[in-house]
């Protein structure tokens, strides 16, 4: 998010993890990142800094809502090249669900014990377009809602509703502050 600015970078490990604990980054950054939630910031910035393909949204430009979601499916992703259908999440859903219980990673694990996300997805309401006009140089994204964090979550999530074995899902909404 705001292309990651350099001074704001917390410190990494040799193997490219994050060195930094989130409270103290967090302390000190958390004034550049005002309309940004304290989850969403643990999440998104902090965890994949510089690892987003959404780094260049400006984050003063949107609110976030935490949402209750019913139906995935009306979500796109990347994962499916933002094809309604979401075939490839669904897919690669399926594949992390139907990994043998000793090789399961911990996420659809948490999802199918406690049918639900373990911290929520953050999702772009783009139904208007604003992103393309926006964000010209970037790649082109469908007038829809649009993951932009929490794709493994999102996979194992869509898999698991459409076989009944997630209820609903909680969602930051981000959604443009409209020019005033």
């Amino acid at each position: 998010m705001d292309n990651y600015p350099k001074s704001l970078a917390p410190e990494f490990e040799p193997s490219g993890a994050v060195k930094t604990p989130f409270d103290e980054w967090w302390a000190r950054v958390q004034s550049s990142f005002p309309n940004v939630p304290e989850e969403v910031a643990r999440e998104w910035l902090h965890r994949h800094w510089k690892h987003s393909p959404y780094e260049y949204l400006i984050s003063r430009n949107y609110s976030f809502e935490l949402k209750r979601w019913s139906d995935l499916k009306n979500i796109r992703t990347l994962w499916s090249d933002f094809k309604a259908d979401n075939a490839g999440a669904l897919r690669k859903g399926e594949e992390l669900v139907d990994l043998k219980p000793g090789w399961m990673p911990w996420v659809p694990k948490y999802m199918l014990e406690n049918r639900k996300f373990p911290t929520p997805i953050i999702v772009l309401d783009n139904r208007d377009g604003h992103h393309n006009k926006d964000y010209p140089s970037e790649d082109k994204l469908p007038r829809a809602y649009v993951l932009v964090e929490g794709h493994t979550r999102f996979n194992t999530g869509i898999y698991l509703q459409s076989v009944g074995k997630l209820d609903e899902a909680d969602v930051w909404l981000m959604k443009k502050i409209p020019a005033g």
